[in-house]
């Protein structure tokens, strides 16, 4: 599945899952604010986001916060030293998440 069809997925199941059920609209909200621009920038948020995606091998949260940090002008450089921060923080074992970031960010033109 392309980064185009894992987002398009992934935007239509979450808005299912928000008609269907208020805690996940509620969830999904309570997620606006905290990644929101605070003390914290945004782009900080999501780099964050992003190493913790590659440290809780979640490669839905991969594609989706290398999304959000491009968007957010996240240089190659950080985004690159975020997935080192995840595969530190979670040893070898996220080595394939490291790799389905790496060929995102080669799919998508970023590297």
């Amino acid at each position: 599945m392309t980064f185009e069809e894992q987002e398009k997925q992934r935007i239509e199941q979450n808005n299912f899952m928000d008609r269907e059920d208020d805690f996940y609209r509620q969830f999904s909200d309570l997620d606006d604010v905290v990644y929101s621009e605070s003390a914290i920038s945004k782009k900080h948020k999501e780099l964050i986001g992003h190493a913790i995606s590659i440290t809780t091998r979640c490669n839905e949260c991969i594609s989706y916060h290398i999304g959000t940090c491009l968007d957010n002008k996240a240089s190659k450089e950080e985004i690159l030293e975020a997935v080192k921060i995840g595969v530190i923080a979670g040893g070898s074992i996220t080595y394939p998440n490291a790799r389905f970031a790496f060929s995102i960010l080669q799919e998508i033109g970023a590297l």
